[in-house]
């Protein structure tokens, strides 16, 4: 219930929509084409992408020297750790002396 409107009246919105028919000629190419495009390829068999590339992983299974490297850093790691708590926790009681 404004009696006055700062910027005018707004007009009715405009829509350019192009409406899409069915076009039975240009649907009939396409399957065409699609049946076509078919017929070029070879025929699927399943399973003939596994069948080959199974076998590869077979040769992963061999230790590298890095790994091995990666493995003893970790066990040493893990020993120096052990060391510093067992040593703070024997030292605990002369830290607090006073």
């Amino acid at each position: 219930m404004a009696l006055f409107n700062f910027f005018g009246i707004s007009e009715h919105r405009v829509f350019n929509r192009k409406p899409i028919y069915y076009d039975a000629e240009k649907e009939r190419r396409r399957q065409r084409a699609a049946e076509l495009k078919e017929e070029k390829e070879e025929k699927h068999a399943p399973g003939s992408n596994i069948r080959g590339s199974l076998r590869g992983g077979a040769y992963k299974k061999t230790r590298t020297p890095m790994k091995t490297v990666q493995t003893i850093i970790g066990i040493i790691t893990l020993l120096l750790i052990a060391a510093i708590l067992f040593l703070i926790l024997k030292l605990y009681p002369y830290l607090f002396v006073k």
